[in-house]
């Protein structure tokens, strides 16, 4: 079995090379596809910032309009946006689908550094 996956790429405007940013599943795509025809929405869907947790930034998707400050992927029939100060936090994010007790979800996985708003340690948090 092969396993296809969409990946969205930038252009590293430092070396001119293109980078990878944003992988996003096939399972993820069936959802959003699903989401999209299901509401009826023709916005396109922001990725962003929700807040910081022990393990780090937390982000969330949604229908929202475009903005001249966000970066714009197509991805198999539907727009993903984020703002452009989000870039390098989302370099190596992966959206993927989730099975939740409410029904399918997307959840956006990072590659965490820990969250800054911690204090240096998970018993901040608590």
């Amino acid at each position: 079995m092969v396993l296809v996956r969409t990946i969205i790429y930038g252009l590293n405007l430092d070396s001119g090379r293109v980078i990878e940013m944003i992988t996003v599943t096939p399972k993820a795509i069936e959802t959003m596809k699903a989401i999209v025809n299901e509401d009826k929405r023709k916005e396109p869907i922001r990725i962003f910032l929700a807040g910081y947790s022990c393990s780090g930034p937390a982000y969330m998707m949604g229908f929202d309009k475009q903005t001249d400050k966000d970066v714009e992927e197509k991805v198999d029939g539907f727009k993903l946006i984020y703002a452009k100060d989000l870039e390098e936090e989302l370099k190596e994010a992966t959206v993927d689908s989730i099975d939740t007790a409410q029904g399918p979800g997307i959840v956006v996985r990072v590659k965490s550094k820990g969250a800054p708003a911690c204090g240096g340690g998970c018993a901040g948090c608590h």
